[in-house]
């Protein structure tokens, strides 16, 4: 049985209004073991017959001599034994969705992002997908190929993939859930960065409504044809994400973007779980086995049940208290000591840093950018934001973990003279002149908030920067006033290690970062060195000498300030196993997951 919150940990629930998911936890079932045979060894007395030499004396002669007789002994023995382990009922595993971040609980697989992200995976297949080494795998195609200059591609379908209600899985599938993704109605962010390249693709998001999109075309039932504007060798790997699942079509038309995945609508799943009950009251979804699942193994798990827990306190008690068994939020790290095997290192390329809004005022002014960078003792606001030392300093935007890395040069330097001198040099020309900073880290996470708050204090006490606004979340602002904001937090990720995918990613005028995030900059020459890299294939070296020379132009704008990423975990009480993640952030073969207690 649980043991009961502390008061301390009751009033914390309390005030975050997670009594309700608390208790709902609580309620489901205890984490089950599965049958299975484990080999132990087993010392027994045993009555044996022995042959051994004794000294005996001839009888009639003082001669003594060396004889072999045998006699019954009793003696201790090791054998092997097998002993079987009870099988429980079934198998659950309780995971707590929720992030520190912009949180939602909603379990639209479309939106290539959100806290549902990493559990996409465990409802649909991805048409491709990387395991826990990086190996490129099969997942609803199962072969591919391209052209020479690697413009045109053709991907097959398994044709043993079906959804749950026993319908096959189809090319017209495949080509009609990019179409709704690519609908800039949907806004769906990051579809840019896996299909922005496919012939039509900027046509179709143009009409402001959901189109055909002429370079995506149906070869048959089991056949995607997708032609490129530019040449990209590595397009199979961008489309190996959880982000780019195939739903049924004809359902979700019967729906819209906002309901055909509720439960009571019936969505088919070609994953290995079916979502069949979801509160968004007390935050609660409960998911069984697929019951057409296609694949020759799994799934293991009976049963899903999420819980939605956004504050890492909260978490770590609902692990206390044998509440949940996993989550992908962070749990405190002092619960190391006790839990060693909870932090199961991980990777993702792609960490958080602060953007600078070009147009807002008075971050406008690249040399108002420059004096934030340069005033800023970074080794400082890392140790403020890891002090346990958790993380890796980072000194550019490119991933330090990707094969592709600026190893001359460091950006940027505590240099209080040139912060002054820039500010000095700006349209503005004094401090006093500078309109108001509004901030946010957009979050709680505490790596990010400290890192912020250290900043601030170096811009007041090195520039005299005091007029500042900080607010946890962009929404806090009034409407006319979240245009106005100067720093937001968030991260680059890319889902294969390639340096020049993440530079598009984190600088490219058409990636998701500029247009938003960086209030529309653009810089041509970024543009164009970026573009290059991208049409050579990943082994030529002039795709790395061309991507490190546009991320030199890059920081030098000053738009973007790092501060350090976080040593990845992934936490799981010991007993979840084959339970991983990898840079696609989704779960990787959540069929193969199994309860071991």
């Amino acid at each position: 049985m649980a043991k009961k919150l502390n008061r301390r940990e009751f009033l914390r629930l309390s005030a975050l209004g997670a009594v309700g998911v608390a208790a709902a936890a609580c309620a489901t079932p205890t984490p089950q073991i599965i049958e299975k045979e484990v080999v132990v060894t087993q010392i027994v007395k045993e009555t044996v017959k022995e042959t051994v030499k004794e000294t005996v004396i001839v009888a009639g002669t003082p001669q003594v001599v060396e004889k072999e007789i045998t006699k019954v002994v009793e003696k201790e023995v090791t054998r092997v034994v097998e002993k079987e382990v009870e099988r429980a009922a079934e198998q659950v595993l309780r995971i707590m969705s929720g992030s520190s971040g912009s949180a939602g609980f909603a379990f639209n697989c479309l939106v290539a992002g959100s806290d549902l992200q990493s559990w996409i995976p465990f409802f649909y297949v991805p048409p491709l997908y990387f395991d826990v080494d990086l190996n490129l795998k099969p997942g609803t195609f199962e072969s591919w190929e391209s052209n020479d200059d690697s413009t045109v591609w053709q991907f097959h379908l398994n044709n043993q993939a079906v959804f749950s209600d026993g319908s096959p899985i189809t090319a017209a599938d495949v080509k009609g859930t990019w179409e709704i993704q690519i609908n800039p109605v949907s806004d769906v962010s990051r579809i840019r960065g896996y299909l922005g390249n496919v012939v039509g693709f900027t046509e179709a998001r143009d009409t402001g409504d959901r189109a055909d999109v002429e370079g995506i075309k149906v070869l048959g039932e089991h056949t995607v044809e997708v032609t490129l504007v530019t040449p990209d060798p590595v397009f199979h790997w961008r489309i190996a994400t959880c982000h780019l699942p195939t739903i049924k079509v004809e359902q979700y038309d019967q729906y819209d973007w906002d309901t055909y995945w509720l439960p009571e609508n019936d969505p088919p799943f070609s994953g290995p779980f079916v979502l069949t009950d979801y509160d968004p009251d007390i935050k609660t979804a409960t998911a069984v086995r697929n019951p057409n699942w296609w694949m020759a193994e799994g799934p293991y798990l009976d049963r899903l049940v999420f819980t939605f827990v956004t504050d890492t306190q909260t978490r770590g008690a609902m692990i206390q208290n044998d509440q949940a068994d996993c989550t992908l939020g962070d749990v405190p790290v002092q619960m190391k000591e006790n839990y060693p095997d909870m932090f199961r290192p991980t990777k993702a390329f792609g960490f958080n840093v602060f953007w600078l809004d070009t147009k807002a005022p008075p971050t406008d002014d690249i040399n108002v950018r420059k004096a934030l960078a340069l005033s800023v003792d970074w080794e400082q606001a890392f140790a403020a934001a890891f002090p346990l030392g958790d993380a890796v300093m980072t000194n550019q935007i490119i991933d330090p973990d990707l094969p592709c890395l600026d190893k001359e040069n460091s950006w940027y330097p505590y240099d209080v003279e040139a912060a002054k001198a820039a500010i000095a040099a700006s349209s503005y020309g004094s401090v006093e002149a500078l309109p108001k900073l509004r901030v946010t880290p957009r979050g709680t996470w505490p790596p990010m908030v400290a890192a912020l708050e250290a900043a601030l204090g170096f811009w007041r006490e090195n520039l005299g920067i005091t007029n500042i606004e900080f607010k946890q979340q962009p929404a806090e602002w009034v409407a006319e006033d979240q245009d106005k904001i100067n720093l937001s937090r968030d991260d680059v990720v890319i889902r294969f290690p390639d340096s020049a995918t993440y530079m598009w990613t984190a600088a490219h005028s058409g990636g998701p970062v500029a247009p938003d995030l960086l209030g529309g900059y653009v810089n041509e020459r970024v543009d164009e060195l970026i573009e290059q890299a991208m049409t050579l294939d990943p082994d030529d070296p002039q795709r790395c000498e061309l991507t490190l020379e546009a991320q030199e132009l890059y920081m030098n704008d000053y738009v973007v300030l790092t501060w350090g990423e976080a040593l990845g975990t992934l936490n799981a009480r010991e007993y979840v196993k084959n339970y991983y993640r990898g840079p696609d952030v989704g779960i990787i073969e959540p069929w193969k997951i199994v309860i071991e207690k």
